[in-house]
């Protein structure tokens, strides 16, 4: 079936459209308003929430200009400001005020400058899409393409790749640490030499007196005559 390139020139038609094809662009986004100013000259075009509850801004935009990034930037700005009360408001919402909000660019074409500024932006998340509407027989709808998206960019990456977390790491290190040194040889123990008997006290004999032996009386002969 030929494919028919729509045009878009209203903002307010590409605002709707793309509030009913949110699920087209992130799965998970729900809107909680849309044009809500920031200030005289600067609006949000779309303010909505992701699944785990972080505040995410959509701006569709009819062409690329050099103040997009400016003007997103400003709305997230905004929007950090007054989450707490977004998030008090919206109850039902769940949203995580912990997290800063992000924003999501939508562009009918995105040039390599645009690609480059949005890199160089470290505080907010952005991410840039081009979009087409399309139709194909009698259904219309858009094409949304992803260019840039930096809050993927912590995707998982294959086991055979996957890189070494710091805390398991950490964690063989001191494994390492903790492994138990090579035995040493024992020592050759002492033998035991006997401890010298305790000394008995000498007992000295003490001297026998001899007593003098009783000289034998002769025995006087008697004589007869």
């Amino acid at each position: 079936m030929p494919v028919e390139h729509l045009t878009i020139e209203d903002p307010k038609e590409l605002m709707e459209i793309v509030s009913k094809e949110l699920e087209g662009i992130e799965k998970g986004l729900r809107m909680i308003g849309n044009d809500i100013p920031v200030d005289e000259k600067t609006k949000i075009g779309m303010l909505c929430h992701d699944e785990k509850g972080q505040l995410v801004i959509v701006e569709p935009a009819l062409k690329e200009g050099g103040d997009l990034v400016i003007e997103a930037l400003k709305c997230a700005d905004f929007v950090d400001k007054f989450k707490m009360m977004l998030a008090a408001t919206n109850p039902k919402s769940k949203i995580d005020v912990t997290k800063p909000p992000r924003v999501i660019l939508l562009l009918p074409e995105c040039s390599e400058e645009t690609i480059r500024l949005v890199k160089r932006i470290k505080d907010i998340k952005i991410d840039l899409y081009t979009w087409e509407y399309l139709k194909i027989g009698d259904s219309k709808g858009l094409h949304i393409e992803p260019i840039l998206i930096s809050s993927l960019e912590k995707m998982e990456k294959p086991k055979g790749k996957e890189e070494k977390k710091p805390e398991k790491v950490a964690k063989k290190k001191e494994e390492k640490k903790e492994e138990p040194k090579p035995a040493k040889p024992a020592e050759p123990k002492e033998e035991k030499k006997p401890e010298p008997e305790a000394q008995k006290p000498k007992i000295t004999p003490e001297p026998i007196t001899m007593k003098p032996k009783e000289e034998k009386k002769e025995k006087k002969k008697l004589r007869l005559f």
